[in-house]
């Protein structure tokens, strides 16, 4: 037996070694709606982590734009340097009976348009912030932060999922997130709500997002987890750039 010195038989060496499968329903999303000032509020008490009313979230594709070349019955196809991204996505929500969540994605799209008073503007300058984050490792529920520390380095333990200030984090190897970051986020549509005497289904709604920036894992020199670690500059900077 000791062709077989890795415990498992050729054909299926490659599942085993790969590791875990992604589950599509183990991610966490985190909703920074915009403060007073503008811009999103990196209070981890005002931050609103939505992962248990979101049904489902799917990450804007990237795709590059193509051109084509024939030659004597041959067609290839080239990059034409055009980035091929629909910046914006759509998270569906359960409809809370209290309306907490209809109350503030109503106050984040009436700083573009008001359908009562009839007002428009083409302002966007009440930014927000969306996080989305996938389980990759080792995760235990019971080492989840409270964010009471004084900083990054401070009560964050090798297997948390939020680091100190409330914010998902990828800082740990003992449990690495995949972390997807949307910037200069806005809303620019809300679903209403369908009332009916036939059913007892939640109701839900969807809310489409707008966004101008955002950081990818594997994109921008950025490794799966982003490489994010404790040496960042302040995390209340809302734009959560890199060094």
């Amino acid at each position: 037996m000791a062709y077989n010195a890795n415990k498992t038989t050729a054909p299926i060496r490659g599942l085993v070694n790969s590791g875990a499968d992604l589950l599509v329903q183990m991610y966490d999303i985190k909703i920074y709606f915009p403060s007073a000032s503008g811009q999103p509020d990196q209070n981890p008490f005002q931050s609103y982590p939505i992962t248990v009313r979101a049904t489902a979230f799917n990450i804007p594709d990237v795709e590059v734009g193509t051109y084509e070349i024939k030659y004597h019955g041959i067609t290839i196809k080239r990059p034409n340097a055009t980035l091929v991204l629909d910046r914006q996505f759509e998270i569906e929500f359960r409809e809370d009976a209290a309306f907490d969540l209809r109350r503030r994605f109503s106050a984040w799209l009436m700083a573009v348009v008001d359908p009562v008073t009839g007002g428009v503007s083409n302002a966007t300058q009440f930014f927000g912030r969306v996080d989305v984050g996938t389980i990759a490792g080792a995760y235990y529920a019971t080492t989840v932060n409270s964010p009471n520390g004084t900083g990054k380095k401070a009560d964050a333990g090798p297997e948390d999922i939020q680091d100190t200030y409330g914010h998902l984090t990828t800082r740990s190897k003992m449990n690495p997130l995949a972390l997807w970051s949307f910037y200069n986020v806005w809303v620019s549509k809300m679903g209403g709500i369908a009332f009916s005497t036939e059913g007892t289904d939640p109701n839900k709604f969807t809310v489409t997002f707008q966004f101008m920036d955002m950081d990818y894992p594997q994109f921008g020199g950025n490794t799966l987890d982003l490489g994010q670690n404790a040496d960042w500059k302040s995390p209340t900077e809302w734009t959560q750039r890199l060094d």
